[in-house]
């Protein structure tokens, strides 16, 4: 399956969502066509049970270059940049994040400022050895935005992302591994096939039993332990009375796969 865009690629094969950022003149920077797009696109991604797993990727040498400043108004006002901003995060960031299907980035080059932060939106990184990493926003002036603050201190703690921060330092690939920021590190040609082998394991998986896991453990960063094991209780009760229990029951007994997501 095939949808026309003008910034993105979007296919589904397989149960796997593959989104590809596709301006690669301008190593995939973001504009408010491609936010857009992005927005509809996650929409009908969460209201698709065909989709179970998502890759995103970027097209050509890079994964996102961050805003694209070229296409920026120098006189927009400060409340209807403000207003931009906001519709942003509400329209992509936060649905990526929020997205009830687990979301692997699959970061094929540049991945810097907006960009990095939209990689951290997603629930974990598949990186290309060739890609590169930077919160750059300082070397324009600016401050990290599109989740970033909130992401990055989580992963790598309040130090190491002030200097990340302040500093605007590039990172390879390996060192953003060892900082616990990506999950893999692959050789630039086996990026996708990687990516994809993941994608279709994950995608095997029971759906709402990943959904509630994904939904849950974004919330227990800010989560007490009561609270997160209340959470369980409730999602718990809830998974026990799915489909995709039984069927796990019955393959576990009957010493075979489990067949998840049939109704």
């Amino acid at each position: 399956m095939t949808l026309d865009f003008e910034t993105i690629i979007y296919e589904l094969d397989k149960h796997v969502a593959t989104i590809t950022l596709n301006r690669p003149e301008a190593l995939n920077s973001t504009n408010d066509q491609m936010y857009k797009e992005l927005n509809y696109l996650i929409g009908e991604i969460a209201a698709n049970p065909e989709v179970r797993c998502v890759i995103l990727t970027g097209s050509g040498r890079g994964f996102c270059a961050g805003a694209d400043v070229r296409g920026m108004d120098p006189n927009m006002k400060l409340l209807a940049r403000r207003a931009r901003h906001r519709g942003i995060l509400r329209n992509v960031l936060r649905p990526l994040f929020e997205l009830e299907k687990p979301v692997i980035g699959a970061v094929n080059g540049v991945a810097v400022g907006a960009g990095f932060n939209i990689a951290l939106a997603c629930d974990f990184i598949v990186s290309s050895d060739k890609a590169m990493y930077s919160q750059i926003f300082t070397k324009m002036g600016l401050v990290p935005d599109l989740g970033g603050l909130y992401f990055l201190t989580r992963i790598v703690g309040v130090n190491k992302a002030k200097e990340l921060c302040f500093t605007a330092k590039k990172i390879s690939a390996q060192e953003a591994y060892d900082l616990g920021i990506v999950n893999h590190v692959v050789p630039h040609d086996d990026l996708l096939a990687e990516a994809r082998k993941i994608a279709e394991d994950i995608a095997a998986g029971p759906p709402v039993a990943l959904a509630m896991i994904k939904t849950l453990l974004n919330k227990s960063a800010d989560s007490t332990l009561d609270q997160m094991l209340e959470y369980e209780g409730y999602a718990q009760t809830l998974a026990y009375t799915t489909p995709d229990h039984a069927e796990g029951v019955a393959a576990f007994r009957e010493k075979r796969a489990p067949e998840f997501g049939k109704e």
